[in-house]
């Protein structure tokens, strides 16, 4: 076993992370413990979606939702990183450059339609068509160049180059009704369509966002949504009836509402209530390693830059020494450790050891203040500058006091940092505004392979073709976006791999990002209920049932 040392002296740490660990594996081993007969799980989170819309923001919360009332073509299992059949049954690839999938004929939408082609064709050319999104899924579907439907039930997709992660892209793209009265002609813009879905009735409920083993009740933005059961699913029964989702984004209101029975499940358990927890007995700690990485980015672009002064204009940003000074100013462990309480670990590049991508000869940052000092004396900064730290309030496990620890770094190495906090329903438009000059983000691993986290924080920022969703510094590498491409249309997975390495090292040397760390998932379950973990973080709700 790992040891894993949150707090403390070493022993006393070791026996702690023991705990936690038998509490997991209680999940998974013990016998059938006796619970009271529900049909209705309550569960708390840190946060809520944004949106009921599948197409709305790529981010996490939406994420969430989506799967679990909004079925894409195939799941991609981050368990056992195996694609799985969803709406398409099967699929063969006829080609390089070809695949044909079959629909699930036994599904169907709220309507009583049943899922057609010309379903998924529009949901397709939605996905670059929807109004005012802060983060669009363009990259999801980059590479396909037509769609075209065989039969009622069949769909060929092309693309323009090998892809061999088409499938796993396509498993993030929730499949909604065509609203109109024909089969659109997939193209790169709109399909010769004008007639979209509205994120606003898609919200109120007045219409449906695809088929998926639970409809949306109710939902109140930030409160609550409550889920019920779809009794014509194609697929497996969820256990429970119904589902209500509190927003608990404060972390001693999510356990006080676990403690006293309000709900049954919370996300993003901190350290402190693992203890308490497991001292009051009758819960479970579940955890799993995920693939979020937590970094902050800065404005590499703009110049001067919103949130600076004291540069006479100039964007210290561009400057590679400064932006490796930051990495050098990060006390990693301590953000790992101390601040996140051992639920994560230290991240020296973008893509997490064990996923494709992930180079392990990328030597660890070290923590060097006065290594940091001389290079922004050398980059002509001698004196510092003042910036402001812009982090989102209510998104991450702990972002609030990670982003407080990391101004205290920063202001070490001479620079007058000033911290601003935002909800996320603020923070995230405004940064796509490009209103920050430093910020701290999260992204995960949404395919189960370095490429699209890569691509979506790292590749240059081009919306309409797919890349650089979530950077929104704008850091932009020729080299980078030319290893990501090939990678992309690479079939042979030693070759795609090299590539994807080659890509993370060019990222760590220009010190595109500073990466702080890779959050572990930790749920706290009440005894008696099985709760499946999820490397990505998503809240499953539909494998969970009484033991």
């Amino acid at each position: 076993m790992q040891r894993r040392f949150p707090f403390g002296s070493a022993e006393s740490r070791w026996r702690r992370s023991w705990r936690v660990l038998s509490a997991t594996l209680l999940l998974v081993l013990a016998p059938t413990i006796a619970h009271a007969a529900s049909d209705h799980l309550k569960v708390g989170l840190a946060a809520l979606a944004t949106s009921v819309d599948p197409h709305f923001h790529r981010a996490g919360y939406n994420f969430d939702l989506r799967e679990n009332v909004s079925d894409a073509l195939v799941y991609n299992n981050g368990v056992t990183g195996e694609i799985e059949p969803r709406l398409a049954s099967s699929w063969a690839q006829t080609s390089e450059t070809t695949v044909v999938l079959q629909l699930n004929p036994k599904a169907v939408f709220a309507t009583g339609n049943a899922l057609g082609s010309d379903d998924v064709i529009y949901s397709l050319c939605r996905v670059r068509n929807v109004p005012n999104s802060p983060g669009l899924f363009t990259s999801f579907i980059k590479t396909i160049e037509a769609v075209t439907a065989l039969g009622d039930h069949e769909i060929e997709i092309e693309t323009a180059a090998p892809d061999p992660i088409l499938l796993r892209n396509l498993s993030q793209i929730g499949i909604v009704e065509n609203p109109t009265d024909r089969t659109l002609s997939f193209d790169k813009q709109t399909c010769g369509n004008n007639d979209w879905l509205k994120t606003t009735a898609i919200n109120r409920g007045t219409i449906a966002p695809g088929i998926g083993p639970y409809w949306v009740e109710k939902f109140t933005p930030d409160v609550e949504i409550i889920l019920t059961r779809n009794e014509s699913y194609y697929g497996p029964r969820p256990h429970y009836a119904k589902v209500t989702l509190k927003a608990l984004p404060d972390n001693s209101a999510r356990i006080a509402a676990l403690l006293g029975g309000s709900v049954d499940v919370i996300n993003q358990l901190p350290v402190n209530g693992a203890d308490v927890l497991i001292d009051r007995g009758g819960f479970q700690i579940v955890t799993v390693p995920s693939t979020v990485l937590i970094f902050l980015l800065a404005d590499q672009y703009e110049e001067p830059s919103p949130k600076i002064s004291g540069t006479g204009g100039k964007n210290p940003f561009k400057d590679k020494r400064v932006r490796r000074a930051l990495n050098l100013a990060i006390d990693r462990l301590k953000l790992a450790e101390i601040v996140m309480g051992g639920f994560a670990n230290p991240a020296h590049q973008i893509v997490v050891d064990g996923i494709q991508g992930f180079d392990p000869d990328i030597e660890s940052y070290p923590f060097d203040v006065q290594q940091a000092r001389d290079l922004l004396a050398e980059a002509g900064y001698a004196d510092g500058f003042k910036l402001t730290l812009s982090a989102p309030s209510d998104r991450y496990v702990n972002g609030p006091l990670v982003a407080q620890a990391v101004v205290g770094m920063l202001t070490k190495i001479g620079l007058d940092v000033e911290l601003e906090t935002f909800p996320k329903s603020i923070y995230f438009s405004q940064a796509s505004k490009y209103e920050y000059s430093l910020y701290l983000a999260g992204a995960a691993v949404d395919t189960g392979e370095g490429s699209s986290i890569l691509l979506n924080i790292a590749g240059s920022r081009d919306l309409e073709r797919g890349s650089g969703g979530a950077n929104r510094g704008r850091y932009s590498s020729a080299v980078f976006d030319g290893l990501i491409s090939e990678a992309l249309s690479t079939l042979d997975d030693t070759e795609r791999e090299a590539l994807l390495k080659a890509a993370s090292r060019t990222a760590r040397d220009d010190e595109s990002h500073v990466p702080l760390y890779h959050e572990l998932g930790v749920w706290a379950v009440r005894e008696g209920i099985y709760f499946e973990p999820n490397p990505n973080l998503r809240n499953i709700f539909y494998t969970a049932r009484t033991q």
